[in-house]
């Protein structure tokens, strides 16, 4: 037994079913309009896979808001049972208009494709396959709008989405196994290959091949019959079957039904512009009402195929009159064999598994379904199963293949907690709106709390970086660097500047002045270091500093000496102590007899070591001397004593020569003349 309510619906009467459930009209209690609910069979509330599925199908709807797909209004579930509410679509599906013997002109099927392929791109784009686009599953409403051609095709509704697949996401079959119609699958669906969204391309060609010529091009009696057409063998060509096809569309029809999904069109949005340049090409005005009910093929019918669907009656015509199925078909197929008519908005979709030989298959209810209805019980005859364990195939004309649903032979019940919950979409939309203000209000919040940090940050800096430092600070940051070997001193001559500035009282001011001193010094001891521009006069003290500096190579005592000497000759009263080119150039005379004096303590020990050597060394050469005059004195050989006597001779003068401009050593020149005046 359906339920009778369910969330604020109740239950009012069957319009279809399938595997997994069944779609029943139901009456929104709250708001008094009338909806179609989707029911997941209670004797498979407990498959997690079918479940899986089952949510698949509502999480694709809720993405999926577009004029030409079946809304989803809602969704819930009731004592363990899963249920949503769709928009209830009060018409026929294109499955029964074809068995009513409807046959549409090449500019409707046009018009038909281009809604139907506008659909596809918006659900492609979410990423969403379809992958069993049918003809039951093409609804038309009763209440179409006007058009400015008066087509009948543009309201036309797509629905059932319980097997479409996600970009990227899991199948939810089992390796191996084909989910879909045979008569309306894919080469690469039926032969269980991956597949994208070009397979519902494929099925939209089969789709306008039987809306133009009443029925798809691939049928058998036998399902390996009609998946093996759909592999193999090519479709043909709509323009041999119904005359006055324009070339366009008979070519654009035959590259929908290309085998290889490379030769398809790239896209549904690239299938919109193919049929909008053949409504250009073409003459699209559709024919008028009445011109449609008088082609032989749609005699008898209504122009608006969807007539009569509320009161349940089929137009009769000599065709149909006579295409009543009975027995077998009739149970599986009510809508054919009962004046009754209904959307089968769960048309039997079946799962193909395909055999190990590869070349037939079982075809099953997705999920191994019973139907539930009260006006068809399940057989309970045990021979009408297959003996092989496999499914004999039912052919009915003018229908898809269908095979007959066998009962489970075990069940399994799972004892749950009822769990009744319900949402509809427009409390999704107004929470999903509160989220998106919440967020937005919270990214405002971010970027004011973000533009506040770093104005405080900038604000602070600002007031760290031009704050005065203390003495304490300034004088840490220069005692940092001139204690460090590493760094140049020249980096803490702001500082010194700041501290000598700011704090020219502190004890500390000498030690700070002495540190400038030596930065000053060191520039100009650089300077002198450059060579000096002919172009330019030098300062006397300038000029003198560098003629006693240039005596260094030659003596570190003599320049020590001119140093001083130096001093001396710039210690005079204070008139004569400044240089008008000194001061000129900024370098006051104090700052070049600092520089004299850090010269004259950096000679000074090179200086006494001089001085020693010079004194050992002519020492040595006086007592090389003494010993040539021993030598002589003793030797009778006339001749060599004048030797020795001229080398004693030369050794003497060559001291004399040495040591008589070097004043530390006139001592040791004094005793070398008094022996040399021994020869005279």
């Amino acid at each position: 037994m359906p339920p009778t309510q369910l969330g604020p619906y109740t239950i009012l009467s069957r319009l279809g079913r399938g595997g997994m459930g069944a779609v029943y009209e139901a009456i929104d209690t709250a708001t008094g309009d009338c909806v179609a609910v989707k029911i997941l069979a209670s004797h498979l509330a407990d498959d997690a896979s079918l479940r899986k599925r089952f949510h698949t199908e509502i999480e694709t709807l809720k993405s999926l808001r577009h004029p030409s797909i079946v809304q989803l209004l809602s969704f819930g579930e009731q004592d363990g049972q899963p249920y949503f509410a769709m928009e209830l679509v009060r018409g026929k599906s294109l499955e029964q208009i074809l068995r009513s013997g409807r046959r549409f002109t090449w500019q409707e099927t046009v018009n038909a494709a281009l809604v139907i392929s506008r659909a596809l791109k918006m659900a492609h784009d979410h990423g969403v396959v379809h992958r069993d686009l049918k003809p039951a599953n093409l609804l038309w409403p009763d209440a179409l709008p006007a058009t400015e051609k008066g087509s009948v095709v543009n309201a036309v509704k797509l629905a059932d989405f319980g097997i479409a697949k996600l970009f990227g996401g899991a199948m939810h079959t089992a390796h191996g196994n084909i989910v879909g119609t045979a008569e309306y699958m894919a080469p690469e669906q039926a032969a269980g290959k991956p597949i994208d969204h070009r397979v519902d391309l494929y099925a939209l060609g089969l789709v306008m091949f039987a809306m133009l010529t009443g029925r798809p091009p691939f049928q058998g009696t036998q399902l390996s019959d009609v998946l093996e057409k759909q592999r193999c063998e090519p479709p043909r060509r709509v323009a041999s079957l119904v005359p006055n096809i324009p070339p366009q569309l008979d070519e654009l029809i035959n590259r929908l039904l290309a085998k290889d999904p490379a030769s398809r069109p790239v896209s549904a949005l690239a299938l919109s512009r193919l049929l909008m340049a053949i409504e250009l090409v073409m003459e699209s005005t559709p024919l008028a009402a009445d011109e449609v009910a008088d082609l032989p093929e749609n005699r008898g019918f209504p122009a608006n195929p969807t007539a009569g669907f509320i009161s349940g009656q089929m137009p009769a015509t000599n065709a149909a009159a006579d295409r009543k199925p009975t027995g077998a078909a009739a149970e599986e197929h009510p809508a054919a064999a009962s004046p009754e008519v209904f959307i089968d908005l769960l048309a039997p979709t079946r799962e193909i598994v395909p055999a190990a030989s590869g070349t037939s298959g079982a075809l099953h209810n997705v999920g191994k379904t019973e139907p539930f209805t009260g006006r068809q019980p399940p057989p309970a005859d045990p021979s009408m199963h297959n003996p092989a364990g496999q499914l004999r195939t039912e052919k009915v004309a003018g229908q898809p293949t269908r095979l007959p649903t066998d009962v489970a032979a075990a069940k399994t019940y799972v004892e749950r907690v009822p769990t009744d919950r319900f949402t509809t979409v427009v409390d999704l939309e107004r929470a999903a709106q509160k989220k998106t203000q919440r967020d937005r209000l919270r990214q405002q919040r971010l970027k004011m709390g973000t533009a506040c940090c770093i104005v405080v940050i900038l604000v602070g800096g600002s007031y760290l970086l031009f704050k005065p430092l203390t003495a304490d600070q300034l004088y840490d940051r220069i005692q940092a660097i001139a204690r460090n070997d590493s760094v140049d001193l020249r980096d803490a001559r702001p500082a010194i500047n700041l501290f000598l500035e700011r704090h020219p009282r502190d004890l500390r001011a000498t030690e700070i002045q002495r540190l400038d001193q030596t930065l000053d010094l060191n520039a100009l001891e650089k300077r002198v270091r450059r060579r000096v521009s002919s172009s330019k006069p030098l300062d006397p003290i300038e000029r003198d500093y560098r003629a006693a500096m240039s005596r260094e190579t030659e003596s570190p005592s003599a320049c020590a000496a001119a140093l001083e000497a130096l001093l001396t000759l710039y210690a005079l009263p204070e008139n004569a102590l400044r240089s008008d080119s000194a001061e000129s150039k900024g370098v006051d005379k104090q700052v070049w007899l600092a520089l004299v004096l850090r010269q004259a303590a950096r000679l000074k020990p090179l200086a006494v070591q001089e001085q020693l050597e010079d004194v050992r060394r002519a020492a040595e050469m006086l007592a090389e001397a003494d010993v040539l005059a021993a030598a002589a004195a003793r030797d009778t050989d006339k001749e060599e004593v004048e030797k020795l006597d001229e080398r004693r001779k030369a050794l003497l003068c060559s001291v004399i020569e040495t040591y008589s401009s070097r004043a530390h050593a006139a001592d040791i020149v004094a005793a070398a003349r008094r022996q040399l005046a021994e020869f005279e």
